[in-house]
């Protein structure tokens, strides 16, 4: 796995060098609280303390996996933070009942030990505020989330793009979108590199489907090379505080995007502009849309019906191609994609979303 150290936030990068530097620093703390030498290594493991050992080996693997974007990298470093601040609240709690606490021979006096707390708390949150909010940042793979927080889903939003210079410039369709960035494909000779600043124009729809158009500031943050030798580019949205009419479209459009999706599994009939009746696998669905596992992929923009097959009978529903994935790229397989315009019964259908909010229904 290559790692690519200069195309990570700086926050996620200075939280991993902080954690890889945790074990040397047990053993530095550790021999000069009892005077011994780092020459004396083997006494100096001796004096450390088993949940100092558990820390550092946490600290290991947190680092390890904030570097190679797993998700049990964050949730150790929950694990890492519960652990300490439980230990921080144990001594609290401990001498106010009149406990007394010793290390390396010496008393600890409850205002240290409050202070530790303090200080260790105010830590620990500062780098869980700088993490939670790098790691909703589109900078990570966008075929498998990672550990972000924020939402993705895979949809075509026509762009337009130019440089901060205005000399340079593409089109094209989003891959996917989130509340905070893009994950757009970048044409062949785009010059852009990492961290480089671009104007965007976003063509949404509102909700009674009238197309309207917003232009927001955004950043590269990350840049992938595709197998087929294209490559993709994360871009970091920042809306200006003049800007709320354009980020209230934004989220109102996302909101309509993000309809919970149930997965099912249910065979569908589907016919195209020929009237032709094809055959697929409905794999999701939501109120606004569903996406269709097929050999027989449909254009982006072509007019489809769609004849669900359930328990309870056919559902019947129409819309525009929205999304055409031929090739099963994007970690879905061949098919497309469907926004809702139609549908022949409201009342079954929406019973049958319903159903799938619990998985004993789903499928049929």
């Amino acid at each position: 796995m290559t790692l690519r150290f200069f195309n990570y936030p700086i926050p996620v990068l200075l939280v991993t060098l902080g954690f890889l530097a945790v074990p040397f620093l047990n053993v530095y703390i550790t021999a000069s609280l009892y005077d011994l030498d780092l020459d004396h290594f083997g006494m100096i493991l001796s004096r450390i303390q088993p949940l100092q050992y558990v820390l550092s080996g946490l600290s290991a693997i947190i680092a390890y996996g904030l570097v190679t974007k797993k998700k049990f990298g964050y949730y150790l470093f929950l694990c890492f933070t519960f652990l300490v601040l439980t230990y921080n609240v144990w001594m609290v709690f401990s001498v106010t009942l009149g406990k007394k606490i010793f290390l390396a021979g010496i008393r600890i006096h409850t205002a240290d030990i409050i202070w530790n707390m303090v200080t260790t708390t105010l830590l620990l949150g500062t780098v869980f505020y700088f993490l939670r909010r790098e790691i909703a940042a589109p900078y990570l793979s966008g075929i498998r989330r990672g550990w972000r927080t924020k939402y993705r889903e895979t949809h075509p939003v026509p762009f337009h793009w130019t440089n901060a210079d205005g000399e340079r410039e593409g089109d094209g369709q989003t891959i996917n979108i989130s509340r905070n960035g893009i994950l757009i494909p970048l044409p062949t000779h785009h010059f852009l590199n990492v961290g480089d600043p671009i104007n965007l124009l976003l063509k949404l729809e509102k909700e009674n489907r009238e197309p309207v158009s917003i232009s927001v500031h955004a950043k590269i943050v990350r840049i992938d090379e595709e197998n087929d030798g294209s490559e993709i580019a994360g871009v970091q949205l920042f809306f200006q505080i003049n800007q709320k009419e354009e980020k209230q479209i934004y989220e109102a459009f996302l909101a309509r995007v993000f309809a919970p999706r149930y997965p099912v599994s249910n065979p569908v009939n589907f016919f195209g502009k020929d009237n032709k009746i094809y055959q697929g696998t409905l794999l999701n669905v939501s109120l606004e849309g569903l996406y269709i596992e097929t050999n027989s992929v449909l254009d982006q923009d072509q007019i489809c019906n769609v004849k669900i097959q359930t328990r309870s009978g056919d559902i019947s529903v129409g819309g525009v191609v929205r999304w055409s994935n031929p090739q099963g790229k994007y970690g879905k397989p061949s098919g497309f994609g469907i926004q809702i315009d139609t549908i022949e019964n409201k009342n079954l259908f929406r019973i049958w979303i319903w159903k799938q909010r619990f998985k004993l229904f789903h499928g049929r």
